[in-house]
């Protein structure tokens, strides 16, 4: 579902697919439809595929999250790289779609799960939920480290959720023979990365975009629930509540790092 030729218009346009709205107000047209439901509202009018049903003994209003940043990490994981038993991952960036990546790669049992950040205490945050190991990218050299980590094997997977064209560079430079990068941070339009295709052509690696982690939400989100409920991806360690009137004080901590996933109640 994520991979929509018309995925621009659908999630951005504030319109339905004939131009119709679903808001009015005193026959004046309202954008909506945002991201296919909007938010910010005691009530919404969305679009049926956006509706996930899910048991009424869970806390709904910390299900948000999973929409979206920790669909996108988990689900780029489990349902794209599919990596195996006993293989080493790499996460750069811990925000929501990093630990969820982290989280993920656990619930796969890769024996080497190693994260990337520049704050410290995500950094501990990713340890918490399943970091073997974590590298403090302002502080230490990246590609040493993660020759040291793999004994100088390289890595299997690397998830960047920063779409930084420097880190995506070290990301493809990284990894062993049969690799992959799977990139799911959002980059400005036109950037581009330039990737050593000499010595690293018989490594066989492979370079992907993944939109949303590949899931089908009305399947993936209940499977998730499904893993919280069990113990196995306790995402409600990533989230913070904020009343409407702190909304400012969320989007300063979420910057700052000191909260992953702000979560707006009222």
């Amino acid at each position: 579902m994520a991979y929509c030729e018309n995925l621009m218009a659908a999630d951005f346009g504030g319109r339905r697919a004939d131009g119709a709205t679903s808001l009015t107000r005193d026959d004046e047209v309202i954008s909506s439809h945002f991201f296919g439901q909007s938010s910010f509202a005691t009530y919404a009018n969305v679009v049926e595929e956006s509706v996930v049903r899910v048991d009424k003994d869970i806390p709904l209003e910390h299900l948000g999250p999973l929409g979206c940043g920790i669909n996108t990490g988990a689900g780029t994981v489990l349902n794209e790289l599919k990596p195996e038993i006993g293989s080493s991952l790499v996460v750069f960036g811990t925000g929501a779609v990093g630990c969820a990546a982290v989280m993920a790669a656990q619930v796969a049992d890769c024996a080497t799960i190693v994260a990337v950040d520049i704050h410290d205490s995500r950094l501990e945050l990713a340890r918490e939920l399943g970091a073997t190991h974590v590298i403090n990218s302002k502080t230490e050299d990246v590609a040493e480290r993660l020759r040291e980590i793999t004994a100088g094997a390289g890595v299997d997977y690397v998830v960047d959720t920063t779409g930084i064209p420097a880190l995506l560079r070290q990301a493809a430079d990284a990894l062993g023979v049969r690799g992959t990068v799977a990139l799911v941070g959002a980059a400005k339009p036109g950037t581009e990365v330039a990737f050593e295709v000499g010595a690293s052509l018989v490594k066989g690696w492979t370079f992907k975009t993944v939109v949303q982690g590949s899931s089908v939400p009305q399947a993936f989100i209940p499977r998730l629930i499904q893993l919280w409920r069990a113990g196995r991806f306790p995402f409600e360690k990533l989230v913070g509540d904020y009343s409407l009137e702190d909304i400012n004080q969320g989007f300063e901590d979420s910057k700052s790092g000191k909260t992953i996933k702000p979560v707006i109640i009222f």
